[in-house]
């Protein structure tokens, strides 16, 4: 039996044959997700996805996201050219998969699901006509779209407990450096200002966004995965320090300048803290990944040679 001989990826993108597929793979996308109603309202998948990015504050970054996978995909473009593509019947499992979570979903009416079989199907399609190889290159690129799906009912979940936390934090930090507060539920109190730690000071906006940028600069920094996981998850700690950030400078401003100036001049501008704190820490903790740990402790394990003094004049 003759082995099975495989277009190259140039080939078989400049084959009569493979653009028609495509051209036919992706109408059929644009129908689905950009032209069929998925609920009342009148809205197709992306339109219903494009709202959410434009009215809910915290996914403000979202139209970025699909931008961010492309440039992830542009920054692989050496390994797909040398890709010798070998198109795998397992993905056409995953194609019906995602058909089927698409066919359900929109027969119950749920957005986030029919969002999330885009990026199902793009697995499919990537090992479909690919294989295993091409998958394994754009796996991270196509992951990364699940971050553009809105989240906003975790802002009840995670945003209330963050504003307790952040009012606790940062209560704590003020009394430190010697500005006398009070906390009480949400709210911090001195004898020069009375703010509360409303909703979107409480860090889950914030949260969002640098899980996103972290992603992204761990898989193109980080050269191994336990790495990369490590600076993900570190995302999380460092939005909160750079939302503490936030809240003690403007309560330092109000104790040199005054509650409404703090308020109504500064308070608008502080969010440039929150992501200038938690971005130097990200490559911060970056670069502290990346270091030799072990070069750098058998040098300093390595025993000092003594001094030759055999010449030395006493």
């Amino acid at each position: 039996m003759k082995p099975v001989k495989y277009l190259p990826l140039r080939r078989m993108l400049a084959d009569p044959l493979w653009i028609s597929l495509a051209a036919l793979v992706a109408g059929g996308i644009y129908y689905l997700y950009n032209v069929r109603i998925i609920d009342p309202y009148q809205d197709t998948a992306f339109v219903w996805l494009k709202a959410h990015w434009k009215n809910i504050s915290h996914y403000s970054h979202g139209p970025l996201i699909p931008l961010i996978a492309a440039g992830l995909l542009w920054w692989k473009r050496d390994e797909f050219r040398g890709v010798q593509p070998q198109p795998d019947w397992r993905g056409v499992w995953i194609v019906i998969a995602a058909m089927l979570l698409y066919y359900v979903s929109v027969k119950g009416m749920v957005e986030r699901l029919i969002v999330s079989s885009f990026v199902v199907l793009l697995y499919g399609l990537a090992l479909s006509v690919g294989g295993r190889v091409v998958l394994r290159i754009a796996f991270f690129p196509i992951t990364f779209l699940f971050l553009m799906i809105p989240l906003n009912f975790l802002e009840e979940r995670v945003g209330v407990p963050l504003q307790h936390w952040m009012a606790i934090i940062s209560s704590v930090v003020l009394n430190a450096v010697g500005i006398a507060t009070q906390r009480v539920g949400t709210g911090i109190y001195s004898e020069v200002f009375r703010f509360d730690v409303a909703a979107p000071c409480s860090g889950i906006r914030s949260l969002m966004a640098l899980t996103t940028v972290t992603a992204a600069y761990a898989y193109v920094t980080q050269r191994s995965q336990w790495r990369r996981w490590v600076l993900f998850l570190s995302a999380i700690p460092l939005a909160v320090l750079g939302n503490m950030a936030r809240v003690v400078s403007i309560a330092l401003v109000a104790q040199v300048y005054g509650q409404e100036a703090a308020l109504r001049a500064y308070h608008d501008y502080s969010g440039y803290i929150v992501f200038g704190v938690a971005l130097s820490l990200m490559v911060f903790t970056g670069w502290l990944l990346e270091l030799p740990y072990r070069r750098l402790w058998s040098q300093w394990m390595k025993p000092v040679k003594p001094r030759n003094t055999a010449g030395a004049i006493p």
